[in-house]
Order: C-alpha cells, then sequence, then structure tokens
C-alpha cells in the first residue's frame, strides 16, 4: 500500500477507514476505561521515598492532606528539586480529581479543585524531569504514573461521548508526557487520525495495521476479560455491560445510548468547560 493511500487525512476518511478507527478507539477505551471500574492499585506505594510524614499520608489516604502538605513544602528553596515532593503532589491530586466525582460538593469547599487533575499531570512531569539525573524514583514508580494517566480517561471517555475528539487528543497528548503504553498509544493515533493530525496517526496507524494483519493484537479479548472481571465485583453495573456489548461488537453503539453516569457527569462538565485546551501547558524545568 503507497503512503498516499496510507494517508490519513481527515477530508480524505473513507467509511472502511473510520469504522476501523472507532473500532480501536472502542477497544483502546475500553481497554484504559475498565482499570478505573477495577480500581486503582489500592497498595501502591511511593518507592524509594524518605519522607516519612508524607509516607504516612499516603499510606492512610489522607489525600487533601497529602496534597496540602506538599503545597507547603513547594515553596521552600530546599525542596525546589524534590522529585518525590512532586510524586507525592501528583498522585494526591489524582486522587482528590477523583474524590470529586463521587462528591461534587468538595468544590463547595475548594473550588480550585476543578483543576486537581491537570495539577496532578503538571507535578508527575516535574517528578521525572527532577528524577532524570539521579534515577532514584523511576522506573520503580511508574506503576504510581499510570495510575495518573489511567484516571485522565475520565475526561478522554467524556469527551469521546460527546465527540469533542480534538479535547480527547489534547487530553491524551497530555497523559502520555505522564505514562506511555502501547494502549494510550493506540488511542493517540486514533484520535489523532480522526482529527487530522496525520504526522502523529500516520506511523501509529500504520504500525496497527500491520499487527492486525499478521494477527498479533488481542485488544478485544483483553477488554472482554478485563470487562467481564469486573462484572463479578458490580454485578449488572450498566456502564460495564455496556461497554462488554461494544467490545463484543463495536457498532452496537450506534444503536445503543452510553448510560449516564449522572454522579460523574455534573463535575466532568464543569471541569471540562475550564481546562483543556488544544495547547499544551509549559512545564517546569530543571534548573
Amino acid at each position: 500500500m503507497s503512503a498516499k493511500n496510507r494517508c490519513f487525512n481527515k477530508k480524505r476518511l473513507t467509511l472502511r477507514t473510520i469504522c476501523f478507527l472507532m473500532r480501536r478507539l472502542a477497544v483502546a477505551i475500553l481497554l484504559l476505561a475498565s482499570m478505573l471500574t477495577l480500581g486503582i492499585n489500592a497498595n501502591a506505594q511511593v518507592k524509594n521515598g524518605v519522607h516519612s510524614k508524607l509516607a504516612k499520608y499516603f499510606e492512610n489516604e489522607q489525600w487533601e492532606d497529602l496534597a496540602f502538605k506538599c503545597d507547603k513544602m513547594m515553596v521552600l528553596e530546599k525542596y525546589k528539586n524534590d522529585a518525590e515532593l512532586y510524586l507525592y503532589s501528583a498522585y494526591a491530586y489524582a486522587k482528590i480529581f477523583t474524590m470529586c466525582l463521587d462528591d461534587p460538593k468538595l468544590l463547595d469547599k475548594t473550588p480550585e479543585y476543578l483543576q486537581s487533575y491537570d495539577l496532578a499531570l503538571r507535578y508527575s512531569v516535574n517528578a521525572k524531569k527532577k528524577d532524570k539525573k539521579t534515577k532514584i524514583l523511576f522506573p520503580d514508580n511508574d506503576d504510581l504514573l499510570k495510575d495518573i494517566a489511567v484516571i485522565g480517561m475520565y475526561y478522554v471517555d467524556h469527551y469521546v461521548s460527546v465527540k469533542k475528539y480534538s479535547k480527547a487528543n489534547s487530553k491524551v497528548r497530555k497523559m502520555l508526557k505522564t505514562y506511555s503504553d502501547d494502549n494510550f498509544i493506540t488511542l493517540q493515533g486514533c484520535l489523532a487520525a480522526i482529527t487530522g493530525d496525520t504526522a502523529t496517526a500516520n506511523p501509529i496507524m500504520r504500525n496497527l495495521e500491520l499487527q492486525a494483519e499478521k494477527g498479533k493484537r488481542r485488544e478485544k479479548d483483553e477488554a472482554k476479560k478485563i470487562l467481564n472481571l469486573g462484572l463479578k465485583f458490580f454485578p449488572d453495573e450498566p456502564v460495564l455491560v455496556y461497554d462488554l456489548e461494544i467490545a463484543k461488537n463495536p457498532e452496537y453503539a450506534t444503536e445503543h445510548a452510553k448510560p449516564e453516569n449522572a454522579k460523574k457527569a455534573d463535575f466532568m462538565v464543569k471541569a471540562s468547560a475550564i481546562t483543556d485546551d488544544d495547547d499544551d501547558d509549559d512545564d517546569e524545568d530543571d534548573e
């Protein structure tokens, strides 16, 4: 196939290509979003750390206390390049974001929590930069970075559901600065192609096509496995049942609307309205 025929230009997408992209997008979202349903690693800890007070907050899941303590420490000169501090803060704000999804009334007390996930991404990138030379924290704590990135699937799922693919693509680009694996790269490729970012999409989609032709990818089966496991813990959960049907047949979505999670919808509408322009934020550089 020629490079010209492989070009996923938004203006020239064929029906076959669109179906291919949407199937890949649905599977990628299923794989990542299903991790949220089963819960983020409850036993996660910051490895190789030295801040015992922060570790205690982390262990007790006192996310607001942890974020507040980190905010106070960050303004001190002695901690300006402390990668561990930024990792703790990033994880705390990611968890605060999920707390707001469960209880939007937290915003009445602390309106700035609307931007909690943006802070989580920013601080996680800072943590990686500050650890670049010493390599004390990473890759040993990559599992925490993965948790932070996966939590962002709440945004991606929301944007895709309302067909704001550029917003979803922008969010994924930022998530990839925190953590990357095959599923996130697949997600990026699909969204980039749909939004016309061919420079990003073409190499990813070519690789996906080659792998699909060779029968080496098993995303759909993996998605079904994860979703079935989720249904064991949450029987008859409407969103899980819906996602499982899509995993079996992506065309299911054309005739059935996704069930809404009312308690999360209100927060996501507010949060997505004030964040995620299409320009990447400038991240703090090491000195």
